[in-house]
């Protein structure tokens, strides 16, 4: 057997906007996203699926009985999310605080009590009440709780994703500075009111997604679809603030952990004569932002030509790795590198990858020696940060592949753990079926299958493979077999 240390956190992670509304109550109409794919011109361009997130799995009402199936499964923690539009549907730009900045860098946010006053005056409190109440009861079985604040969804007065697309003009999201000082109040507000509940804060959940899908692949369906690398590198940079500030806010609130979020992918050469690129892919993909945050090191051109900031060095208590799966890279393109089809993220959904490997339903390769590969990099390059692996999951309508794919990642982070990473959880993507943003209803990741008309819930097999693991705080014997057969997966 496998066995993990006893203090490893087995638990599932999940957000808001993905799995919130589905009922006749908490419809939350004010977010950019609910906006972006209601918007008929969207649809008609084939951006987004037509697929509404009010038909969703309805965890804002049902989230007792989604509590009663996660405490089965023995989780130990659950990462959940806040969404900033439900708590301040409007702006709250009147309440002026101090800023400080330095060479058009925002280096400073002061939040003071009276600042958290005048947030509450005008924050949704039924709402705020209602996600205590959601935390608390997660609290009371005895589970852990990590606090994510922005899962790629904002307010519509922050960004109104519909109008930049068609008119290149704001409100513009990341893209303008004002962003980086409303999301310092709105973490602090959150902090102030939900600290007692919460166990580890996370500030945002792959920002790089929001600025590479937003500003330089239109077509992956990620608002607002335009193409313009200066709101791609403003976009990074004011998140990349954004998570310092924020930490700085949290931190003088609560002694709890501070940490953020950044989807990860191992690069591989498609031949020798590739490595070059491949390395050059491994920075773009995964050390331009994060060197930021744990060496203040900042560079927007992605040229290594770095700037030091010391406002931003070192601000992050842990870091969470979202994994799924790698890319394969040859000598060529603007950067030095391009991605090869066949592998990797590039894949035909449902089929064989080039390396004879299953391909989800997103058009993912299952390769999870990149999971372990990534850890340890991380481990090396930031001189072994606390680590929690809080994404890695497999989109497949039939839930066949969970198994496989649950197992050969778990032993991958066992691997890591014993070649020194401080890994201290892993986290599941995810633990029922849910809305998946361009993509709709038709992508399933669940441990859990959802029937989005009825709202029923039923177990997949890997929720039991899952469970087992749980149970015994390792991977048994037998399992091995899941890695070694069919697919050789390692």
């Amino acid at each position: 057997m496998l066995k993990f240390n006893e203090d490893f956190l087995f638990g599932i992670s999940m957000s808001g906007f993905q799995f919130e509304m589905g009922g006749k109550t908490g419809i939350d109409e004010n977010s950019d996203w609910y906006e972006w794919v209601h918007d008929k011109r969207i649809i008609s361009a084939g951006l987004v699926s037509g697929d509404f997130p009010e038909n969703g799995p309805n965890y804002w009402e049902l989230y007792k009985n989604d509590h009663n199936l996660m405490k089965e499964l023995g989780v130990k923690i659950v990462r959940v999310g806040i969404e900033w539009s439900r708590i301040f549907p409007d702006s709250t730009e009147s309440i002026r605080v101090k800023v400080n900045e330095y060479n058009n860098d925002i280096i400073d946010v002061e939040i003071t009590e009276d600042t958290l006053k005048q947030l509450r005056n005008i924050a949704n409190l039924e709402n705020l009440e209602h996600y205590k109440e959601m935390i608390r009861d997660l609290k009371d079985r005895g589970i852990k709780v990590m606090v994510n604040l922005n899962h790629f969804t904002l307010p519509l007065w922050i960004h109104d994703p519909v109008k930049v697309n068609l008119e290149h003009n704001g409100p513009l999201g990341w893209v303008e500075k004002r962003s980086v000082v409303e999301f310092t109040k709105y973490a602090a507000f959150i902090a102030s009111e939900l600290d007692d509940y919460v166990d580890f804060w996370s500030t945002m959940n792959e920002p790089q997604i929001v600025s590479s899908l937003g500003y330089t692949q239109p077509k992956a369906g990620f608002p607002p679809a335009i193409i313009n690398e200066e709101f791609y590198k403003k976009s990074q940079k004011h998140q990349a603030e954004a998570h310092c500030r924020a930490y700085d806010a949290i931190k003088r609130i609560s002694n709890k952990p501070v940490g953020f979020i950044y989807s990860f992918s191992w690069a591989d050469p498609e031949t020798e004569i590739d490595k070059e690129a491949a390395e050059k892919a491994m920075y773009f993909s995964n050390f331009q932002y994060t060197d930021m945050i744990f060496k203040g090191m900042v560079d927007f051109n992605i040229n290594n030509n770095h700037v030091y900031r010391k406002d931003m060095d070192g601000k992050t208590d842990f870091l969470g790795i979202n994994y799924y799966t790698r890319i394969v890279v040859r000598k060529e393109g603007k950067y030095g590198w391009n991605v090869v089809p066949g592998y990797g993220y590039a894949c035909v959904p449902g089929s064989i990858a080039k390396s004879g490997r299953p391909v989800s339903d997103m058009g993912w390769e299952i390769y999870p020696e990149g999971l372990e590969k990534i850890i340890l990099k991380l481990n090396e390059r930031y001189n072994s940060p606390e680590i929690f692996i809080t994404e890695n999951g497999i989109g497949e309508s039939t839930g066949r592949y969970i198994p496989y794919y649950l197992v050969s990642h778990l032993n991958s982070v066992y691997n890591a753990i014993k070649k020194g990473a401080n890994v201290r959880g892993y986290m599941y993507w995810s633990f029922m079926d849910n809305y998946e943003w361009p993509h709709g209803f038709s992508k399933r990741f669940g441990l859990v299958h959802v029937d989005f008309e009825s709202k029923k819930r039923t177990i997949k097999p890997g929720f039991l493979v899952y469970q087992k693991i749980i149970q015994e705080n390792g991977i048994p014997d037998y399992m091995e077999n899941y890695v070694k057969y069919p697919y050789k997966l390692l």
